[in-house]
């Protein structure tokens, strides 16, 4: 299944619906400098969505 999202914050959160209990993987397979200065600034924005859930 492949789902579309236009942020990282919606893209965290359509991943915690399709999880019963786990983990939320971050695996880019591209470049992060569309949305993003650099993968460190990719990465913050990640945990911080991830942490806004749990």
């Amino acid at each position: 299944k492949v789902t579309y999202a236009n942020s990282m914050e919606a893209a965290v959160n359509v991943a915690s619906t399709l999880i019963d209990k786990g983990a939320i993987l971050l695996s880019p397979a591209c470049a992060s400098f569309d949305m993003f200065d650099d993968f460190e600034q990719r990465g913050r924005v990640f945990k911080d969505c991830v942490a806004k859930i749990i």
